[in-house]
């Protein structure tokens, strides 16, 4: 019951943004469990529990996504979904068996740094980490363009293992050692004191920024609607007719917005494509499908692509996304899984090349995320280290998640991307949630989701690197040479927490 308790501590802000405070003491009920546990293998099998019913309640919505996405029936699709909570609950399994063999560590840091690490290096289908969780607590994830997201997970963590060193040692009557919560809290303070300055240093650097008059173009297609070849012209006329309207330099359509397959080396948009465009607007982008071959044949490739072309309607450049989605480009052990009853076979796209922007006049790089790329610290530092994007962009189709608090979640998560790098990340969505999410990571305007709109917004050029974007995942690094340290260390002197 106690790894039911912690799992729903730990998954509420998640679904509730306004409960992160829970996240602060979701561990504690966990914590208690495992180091009354018999064995270290006991406490792995709770941690394991606690993470299944995390996964379970947190990402809810994901069979239903699994279902339409991947074209599985609901049976299968929530038993996969119960494989996927299965299987990442084991991240918290070996927390649970780090914890139980080798303790809290000095002044309790052990946690912390034992979670850091697994964040880091622990494979996931859908990335979260557990500093996701204050999404709302803006002025304390600021530290994120320092470390990344990891900074405030190690926080939270060191907090929540003080938090029960105090209330373990309350219980036992034994003298309370009060150091690892007065140093966890003066992080917490030094944290927030870091980030109300750098949102008003921030904020004054990007009221002087040049912008650019972007729209943002939210067609509103219903999922059961889209891929029907009896309605993808006219899905594709709700964009036409909505692109009539918006005055602005840059015109944005999401993920997939054309239905039809494009040519990878198409040059020239079709009339029956290309929107009506007011006389501002010099460039369009939008999503499509591409390929590149003949279908059928060894060499065909398949991408989900961002096509760039101009007024005329000439292709000016693209980019083909990098990082596919498990279930719905490619299927994981394909070949084995299309042996069985029921399991739909898909050869899969192909990963692009990148990081690339797509280039506009004054300058303007865009880093363009597609679908949950936005998910992924990695690749939005790339497109700002090595491609000198100024303005990241994420085009997707949140359609796949339905009427649940997923396109929320997902707009929260791409939250950090921003505040990592410093640029303004306008999301572009099919049914929502379409909005601009400044360089502090302030969702600035937002359309309702599942409403045919066009976002007008004004989007900040901004330059310059963040420690983060320079220096990358240099915190987990050391979390991990640290948590490796103290368990050669302990295995040699034992335990000593204090």
């Amino acid at each position: 019951m106690l790894c039911v308790v912690s799992a729903l501590l730990i998954a509420a802000p998640f679904v509730f943004p306004g409960s992160l405070a829970l996240a602060w003491v979701g561990f504690v009920p966990l914590f208690w469990t495992i180091e009354r546990a018999a064995r270290p293998n006991w406490a792995a099998l709770f941690g394991w529990a606690t993470g299944f019913f995390a996964h379970t309640f947190g990402f809810y919505w994901l069979v239903y996504t699994i279902s339409v996405f991947g074209e599985f029936s609901y049976p299968i699709s929530a038993l996969l979904f119960l494989v996927y909570a299965a299987l990442h609950a084991i991240q918290f399994s070996l927390l649970a068996f780090a914890v139980r063999r080798f303790g809290f560590g000095p002044l309790a840091l052990f946690p912390a740094l034992f979670w850091v690490a697994l964040e880091f290096w622990f494979p996931s289908l859908f990335p979260w980490h557990l500093a996701n969780s204050q999404s709302a607590f803006r002025s304390f994830i600021q530290t994120a363009d320092l470390v990344g997201p990891y900074g405030a997970s190690f926080i939270i963590m060191w907090a929540n293992a003080a938090v029960y060193r105090l209330l373990a040692s309350y219980e036992r009557g034994a003298r309370i050692r009060w150091a690892p919560a007065a140093l966890a809290g003066l992080c917490v303070a030094a944290s927030v004191g870091y980030g109300v300055r750098r949102i008003e240093s921030v904020s004054e650097l990007a009221r002087g920024a040049r912008t650019i008059p972007v729209a943002a173009v939210q067609g509103n297609i219903d999922v059961d609607l889209k891929w029907d070849p009896k309605r993808a012209k006219e899905n594709l006329e709700v964009y036409r007719n909505l692109t009539r309207a918006a005055a602005a330099d840059l015109v944005i359509w999401p993920e997939t917005s054309v239905e039809q397959w494009v040519p990878e080396s198409l040059t020239q948009l079709p009339e029956t494509v290309m929107p009506e465009l007011n006389p501002q607007v010099s460039h369009l982008i939008f999503g499509a499908k591409s390929f590149e071959g003949r279908p059928g044949s060894t060499e065909f490739k398949a991408f989900n692509t961002a096509f760039l072309v101009d007024r005329a309607g000439r292709v000016v450049d693209r980019y083909h996304k990098q990082v596919l989605l498990a279930f719905g480009e490619y299927i994981p052990f394909s070949r084995v899984l299309s042996k069985l009853p029921g399991m739909p076979f898909s050869g899969g796209f192909t990963p692009g090349e990148g990081p690339r922007t797509l280039d506009v006049s004054g300058g303007v790089r865009i880093g363009a995320l597609i679908c949950y790329e936005d998910l992924m610290p990695q690749l939005s530092r790339a497109f700002v280290r090595k491609a000198n994007a100024n303005v990241l962009v994420n085009l997707t189709n949140d359609a796949w998640y339905g009427r649940t608090v997923a396109p929320w979640q997902h707009a929260r998560l791409a939250q950090w991307r921003a505040i990592e790098t410093r640029r303004n990340l306008l999301r572009v969505t099919n049914t929502g949630v379409t909005a601009l999410i400044n360089a502090t990571g302030e969702i600035e305007s937002h359309l309702p989701i599942f409403t045919p709109a066009v976002l007008a917004a004004r989007v900040q050029i901004l330059e310059g690197e963040t420690l983060y974007v320079r220096y990358g995942d240099w915190f987990p690094w050391l979390a991990t040479l640290l948590a490796f340290g103290s368990v050669v260390r302990v295995s040699r002197n034992g335990r000593t927490d204090a």
